[in-house]
């Protein structure tokens, strides 16, 4: 940002007096050898505070909107430019400066990893209520932790142990309980229980987890993705299920589908990944491979333990089985 130093400037404080110096007097000296002529001046405005905010994981601005208000400082040639979504300013700056953050009765210098917790923490505060009053239903703030840019729903619940960042949306009556939660899209009615969401889309009335981990899926509506199944760049039909210790990955599978317990999409060849489809009203039983690339039609029922790596036609049914040689109980030097 070539040097440039940025300071946000906020016109919603009470108190005219903070940490026993007049609010004017503490903005003179920020701002010593500035243009200040945006905010006018602190007396007409009365209530003014200034702070910088360096630890720019803090939740009050993105890294991307200082950037994108410091360009337009450059560009405009102005001394000041207000952010979009708030009601603060940045403003060009002189001197070195302090990382202060400002609330309606004191001002916290950022110095420490404690003051750093305390600022967090009020800011985490203010996303909570702002949730809350717009209808969201959060159980427990002090486990619940929720980036600015998260959009919730009213009367979706968010239950204890919950972080969600990102630009994330929970749709309304969705529940997301002691989950992670990043860049997804939670629609109406969904339930994440104790899973790992990233980069995906959980569609109307589907179930995650527990203990599920979903990494750029698109899962449809209705479906179940049940305790230790792992979904990577797949997309999952509507109605679908897979509920117990599956690993699906670059996938496609259609609707109405089940898959059994322990089936693994073997995607990765040693240098490549490669696809596999399955197509809808299918049955994979318990403890499948599919060695992609390979493709499944409609309505095929594949029978437990079997190893797929050629393509099947709709309506197939597919069984492998080893042959197995019984004898009577005898040492193994008679056989």
């Amino acid at each position: 940002m070539e040097n440039l130093k940025i300071y946000l400037i906020e016109s919603s404080f009470q108190d005219k007096v903070l940490l026993g110096r007049k609010v004017r007097e503490y903005v003179e000296r920020e701002f010593e050898g500035a243009d200040v002529s945006c905010v006018q001046s602190a007396d007409e405005i009365k209530q003014v505070g200034t702070f910088a905010v360096i630890p720019f994981a803090c939740p009050l601005v993105s890294l991307a909107d200082v950037a994108r208000a410091a360009k337009g400082l450059r560009l405009k040639g102005a001394s000041c430019v207000k952010f979009e979504r708030s009601s603060a300013y940045v403003a060009r700056g002189g001197g070195d400066g302090k990382t202060i953050f400002a609330t309606s009765t004191a001002f916290f210098e950022i110095s420490s990893a404690k003051s750093y917790c305390l600022v967090y923490n009020t800011l985490k505060d203010r996303i909570i209520d702002r949730h809350l009053s717009e209808g969201a239903i959060i159980f427990d703030r002090t486990t619940t932790f929720i980036d600015d840019t998260v959009e919730i729903g009213a009367d979706a619940k968010i239950l204890p142990f919950c972080r969600i960042e990102g630009h994330t949306v929970i749709e309304s009556d969705a529940t997301v309980s002691a989950s992670y939660v990043l860049n997804s899209v939670i629609r109406a009615g969904a339930q994440v229980e104790n899973s790992h969401v990233v980069d995906s889309e959980i569609g109307e009335g589907t179930t995650v987890g527990p203990f599920a981990r979903l990494r750029g899926a698109n899962i449809g509506k209705n479906c179940r993705i049940g305790d230790f199944v792992e979904v990577k760049k797949s997309v999952i039909g509507d109605g679908t299920k897979s509920a117990h210790l599956t690993y699906i990955g670059d996938a496609t599978v259609g609707t109405r589908t089940n898959i059994g317990c322990g089936t693994v999409f073997c995607n990765y060849d040693g240098q490549n990944k490669h696809q596999t489809n399955v197509g809808s009203d299918c049955f994979v039983g318990a403890n499948v491979n599919l060695v992609a690339p390979v493709n499944l039609g409609n309505n095929c029922f594949v029978a437990a333990g079997t190893t797929i790596n050629k393509d099947l036609a709709d309506d197939t049914f597919a069984i492998g089985r080893e042959i197995t040689k019984t004898t009577l109980n005898k040492r193994k030097s008679d056989l």
